[in-house]
């Protein structure tokens, strides 16, 4: 059996209900619905360009000069040309409405109930928390109660793709100083979290439902998820 050595989290819809975020941003669909509709093409977009480098294999010929532009770049430019309007201030609309506007959000949300003492039993155990999110994650994390909870906050961003790429998993694996194949990667996402995790060399847990036989662990408890992962790290389940 594998050594659990490190644990990665998606953030949205997996350490709180997914719903919340729509139902309090209601107000920004409304004020901004031309903006939300071009990011979201975008974000289609960009997700359909990482499930294809996924199905090209690690060995795939060098990206195009585009696709080695930075992410945030190719993301305003391809919502630039949605809106007709220049990339800079779709970069600065982005910015204002979604990373910003969007994030204060989060001070009305909760995370999902077992969530905390889950990663609490883990930290005590010594296991390595990471945070890999689609989604700058660090104002998030503050307003849901979990800063300093994690030894590492990414965004796939930053590795220039998102979700299912092997690059933001193996930047995860990277920054908790664990080898990919140590780390169990929880998401709720098969086709994003599951898929990319398993790519990359992880292990992966899915809060879901049903038989999904990508996934080593499918959960909707989280004292079952913590207790799952103790078995496999050496250490006893405490606390959960």
């Amino acid at each position: 059996m594998v050594v659990i050595k490190a644990v990665g989290f998606d953030l949205d819809g997996t350490l709180y209900p997914g719903k919340l975020m729509y139902l309090f941003s209601a107000d920004l669909a409304l004020r901004h619905p031309a903006l939300l509709s071009a990011y979201g093409k975008a974000r289609r977009a960009l997700h359909a360009e990482a499930r294809l480098e996924l199905a090209a294999g690690p060995s795939a010929a060098p990206p195009s000069a585009d696709s080695a532009r930075p992410f945030r770049a190719r993301q305003a430019a391809l919502i630039a040309a949605s809106l007709g309007i220049g990339e800079a201030e779709a970069a600065r609309a982005v910015d204002q409405v979604i990373y910003a506007a969007m994030a204060e959000r989060f001070r009305f949300i909760k995370p999902f109930r077992g969530v905390l003492p889950c990663l609490e039993a883990l930290r005590r155990s010594g296991l390595r928390l990471g945070l890999l999110s689609d989604l700058p994650p660090p104002r998030k994390t503050e307003l849901l109660g979990l800063e300093g909870r994690f030894d590492a906050l990414l965004c796939s961003e930053d590795s220039g793709a998102l979700k299912p790429s092997r690059k933001p998993f193996l930047a995860l694996a990277e920054a908790l100083g664990v080898e990919p194949g140590s780390i169990l990667y929880v998401g709720n996402k098969r086709e994003f979290d599951i898929e990319g995790a398993r790519a990359a060399g992880m292990m992966s847990a899915l809060m879901g439902r049903g038989d999904v036989p990508e996934a080593d662990f499918v959960f909707r408890r989280w004292d079952a998820l913590a207790k799952w992962i103790l078995e496999r790290s050496g250490a006893k389940c405490r606390g959960t």
